[in-house]
Formats: structure tokens, C-alpha cells, sequence
């Protein structure tokens, strides 16, 4: 039993073992994967390793006409970029860009180094190629430009108007998936002092269709756009300064912290790992020898050990939710007007109107008594009656005084009684108070606002 437990250990680690390729490297170069292709791009040539094969192609040696150009040309000041088969540097510093034609180096561009992009991120995206970001003169960029390789122009790439833009960015990391970048965890400028740089854990969602720009809330956890951060599938791997393995997942928004930073400390800052059919490739030293070697292992063997899984993202509820809240408090409160409005403002049951000497309350007549339509055809007609002309309309010649004044009060009852319910309004209709000549008199007065008769009637 052992034997056959030491014969499948064998065999597993033969198959777990790695594919290298030792690489013989001369100054600073250039190392940029371009499916199925490295490109090994150094200052006097360039060559390929074709992947999976991991065969290496004889260099391709430039050809120089301008020896000036030969002694400032420095393979890793470019980024390279491929494009329906053809390549494409394009500098970092700013906008020039070459074609690579065979063995040379061919300008194509109108621009020249303007200085603005620096440690901007690029991609190609539409058979253009797009940078956004940057820093330049005291200033980090909040936008895209982009290279047409047919009009030979930078052009800018403006989004749609909309509430949210990003602050200037810069040596930011980016998660690219088909139409949709992300952008999270750079560094920005502080607003009040233009020396003074912060990094920034906000997350940048924008549209390549659309055009539109979405804040995602803040990263958990933060860790610096190292140049061995790749992304594969919805996985973005970067490493911190522990040297441990972070591997953010896409798709549902979480990280997981590797242990394997034994694997991770070998890698060579010259080259972004990339993933193909589940196989890793990346370049790692040699610190005895100092050598180079392209290896080729597993995914899940160079991460290692899943040691802990949290949310990648933190939510910021309130820039979340802010417009709903706004939205929900002003309704409340317009609601709230509305209520006590409603409340406090006597309510109108209908207008009473007249029509050939009769008051009618839209089609229905309203059968006042005489006394009751004497007073009232008064106190439409003035603003305040005295009581003394109400007495007079209601009285009965030879009685008391005191009968008359419980005829007059009666009439004033009967007519607010009647109003409150033809109306359906629970208010008084006739009020007295003293005048406003003599304190010592008292005038009455009706609430007019739910009559609308003509002259005539009240002169009848």
C-alpha cells in the first residue's frame, strides 16, 4: 500500500510540475502578453514565446536611422499594444506612439510628450487604444483619451452629463470586463494642496456604451497598483505588503487572502502575470543567480491556501440612498402641508348661487323663511351689518324689545344652522364683534366665500 501512495505522489508531482523557460534579459525590458504571444521588447530588439508551447522565436533587431533616437529610446518608458495583429508602443509619459513594422519603429502619431498621463492606466478597447488617468503639473486626470489607429489623433472620450465623476486619479488599479472598467484603490490629489498625494478606496464603475460613471461605495481592504496585479476571468490578484495574495472576485463583490506568499516573493516586476486555461504564467528570479525563468504552473497551485474570504466592497448607505431619503423626507413633509392645510382651512361643501330670485346649491333650491332671506340678502350686501338694522328686519311692532331680540338671535341660528348643513361645513357662518367705529356697538358679519350672487338679487 505505501508503494503504491509513494508511485501516485510521484506522478502527481510530475504533473503538478511547473514548465519553465530560462530567459537571458540585457538592461530594461519591456514584457507585455498579447494573446497567444510574449513579447519581449529590449532596446535593441524584440522577440516572442508562444504560448502554451512556450517556445522562444530568434530577436528581431531593430533598425536605427537616427542614432539620437537609438541612445533616448528606453523599451520600458512604452506600453505595448496589439491591434488586428499589429503592434503598437505607445509612450508612457504621453501621447507618442510607434508601429512596430517588421524590424522598425515607425511614428504614427500627431501628438508629442506632453507629460500629462503619468502612471495613467491603458487598455484596447474597439481597436483603439484608451488611457485614463494620470498625473502632470501638479494635477491628476479624471478622464479617457484614446489612440485611433486610423486617424492617427488622441481624441478625448467625454461621459454622459450625469451626478457622479470621478476626482482625478492616478497609479490606480483597473478590472476591465467586456463594455464595463473599474477602478479602485489609486491615488488622488488633495483639493487644498496640490503637493499633498492620498490614496483613494473609492470604487469607479463606467460604461464604455453608455458612458456613464458609478460610484460603488469603498474597498475594504487596500493594496497598492503593483505592476504584478493581473486579472483573469472576474478575478482581479494583487498583492500586498505583506506579500500575500489577494484575489478579488467580481462577480459577488468578496476577497480572499492567499497564503502562498513564498511563490509571490519570486516574482519579477518586470512582467504582469496572466492566466490561460487555468495555468499561470509568470516570471520569477532566481536571487541566488539572478536569473529569469518563465514558469508555468496550476492557478490554484501558486495561490495556495484560502486563509480568509470577506467583502470586498464597503457600502456607503447614505451615498447610496441618499436621493430616496431626500426624496422620502421632502414627500413626508409636503404631506404633512398638505394635512394641515386641509386641516385648518375650512372646506368647501359648494357655492351657493342665485337664479331668478331663488338660491340654489348647484341644481337643488334652498327654501329660506322671510325673516332668514331678508337678513341674509343684508349681509351679503355689506361687510359688517349693526345690530340695530338686523332689528329692524326681524321685528314684530308692539312687542318687548327683549321678544324681538330673541327673534333676531333665533333668525342668526336658524341661518347657521341651515348653511352648516346644506354646505356640509362645520363652521359658523354669521360671527358678531364690536365695531370698529364704536366699541360700544355690535356688527354682524357672514362668511361670503361660498356665495357668488348677482346685483340683482341682492337688491331685490
Amino acid at each position: 500500500m505505501n508503494k503504491k501512495i509513494l508511485l501516485f505522489l510521484l506522478i502527481y508531482s510530475f504533473i503538478l510540475k511547473s514548465d519553465n523557460l530560462r530567459l537571458t534579459l540585457f538592461g530594461n525590458a519591456n514584457i507585455t502578453y498579447a494573446k497567444p504571444y510574449i513579447y519581449i521588447l529590449e532596446k535593441t530588439h524584440y522577440k516572442t514565446i508562444k504560448i502554451p508551447e512556450l517556445t522562444e522565436s530568434e530577436p528581431i533587431y531593430f533598425k536605427f536611422s537616427d542614432s539620437t533616437f537609438y541612445k533616448k529610446f528606453v523599451a520600458t518608458d512604452f506600453t505595448l499594444n496589439k491591434i488586428n495583429n499589429k503592434l503598437f508602443i505607445t509612450q508612457n509619459l504621453g501621447g507618442i506612439v510607434y508601429e512596430i513594422r517588421g524590424n522598425e519603429l515607425i511614428r504614427i502619431d500627431h501628438s508629442f510628450e506632453h507629460k500629462m498621463q503619468i502612471n495613467s492606466q491603458h487598455f484596447v478597447h474597439d481597436n483603439r487604444i484608451f488611457r485614463f488617468g494620470g498625473y502632470g503639473f501638479w494635477s491628476a486626470r479624471n478622464f479617457f483619451t484614446y489612440f485611433d489607429v486610423n486617424s492617427k489623433e488622441w481624441e478625448n472620450y467625454s461621459p454622459v452629463q450625469g451626478d457622479q465623476v470621478p476626482p482625478g486619479i492616478f497609479d490606480v488599479n483597473q478590472f476591465k470586463s467586456g463594455d464595463d472598467v473599474t477602478y479602485f484603490n489609486g491615488v488622488t490629489i488633495n483639493p487644498f494642496d496640490n503637493l499633498k498625494f492620498e490614496r483613494t478606496q473609492d470604487i469607479w464603475h463606467f460604461n464604455l456604451r453608455s458612458k456613464t460613471w458609478e460610484n460603488r461605495g469603498k474597498t475594504a481592504v487596500f493594496f497598492g497598483n503593483n505592476l504584478q496585479n493581473f486579472q483573469y476571468e472576474n478575478y482581479f490578484v494583487a498583492f500586498n505588503e505583506e506579500r500575500r495574495i489577494i484575489r478579488v472576485n467580481f462577480t459577488d463583490d468578496n476577497y480572499e487572502v492567499f497564503e502562498n506568499e513564498a511563490v509571490s516573493s519570486k516574482l519579477s516586476t518586470q512582467f504582469k502575470p496572466f492566466v490561460e486555461n487555468g495555468k499561470i504564467y509568470y516570471f520569477a528570479i532566481d536571487h541566488s543567480t539572478g536569473d529569469i525563468e518563465l514558469v508555468s504552473l496550476p492557478i490554484e497551485q501558486f495561490l495556495g491556501k484560502s486563509i480568509l474570504k470577506e467583502s470586498f466592497i464597503k457600502r456607503d448607505l447614505w451615498a447610496q440612498y441618499a436621493a430616496y431619503v431626500k426624496a422620502l423626507i421632502a414627500l413626508l413633509i409636503c404631506s404633512l402641508i398638505i394635512y394641515f392645510a386641509l386641516k385648518f382651512r375650512p372646506a368647501k361643501g359648494g357655492i351657493i348661487k342665485d337664479k331668478d330670485g331663488v338660491l340654489y346649491l348647484g341644481k337643488a333650491a334652498i327654501n329660506f323663511e322671510e325673516n332668514e332671506l331678508r337678513v341674509l340678502r343684508i349681509l351679503l350686501k355689506k361687510d359688517d351689518v349693526p345690530n340695530s338694522e338686523l332689528l329692524e328686519l326681524v321685528e314684530q311692532k308692539g312687542v318687548h324689545f327683549s321678544h324681538n331680540i330673541r327673534i333676531k338671535n333665533d333668525v342668526l341660528n336658524q341661518l347657521n344652522l341651515k348653511l352648516k348643513a346644506i354646505l356640509q361645513v362645520d363652521i359658523n357662518f354669521i360671527i358678531f364683534k364690536k365695531s370698529d367705529t364704536d366699541s360700544r356697538l355690535k356688527v354682524y358679519r357672514l362668511n361670503k366665500q361660498y356665495f357668488k350672487v348677482s346685483e340683482e338679487f341682492l337688491n331685490t
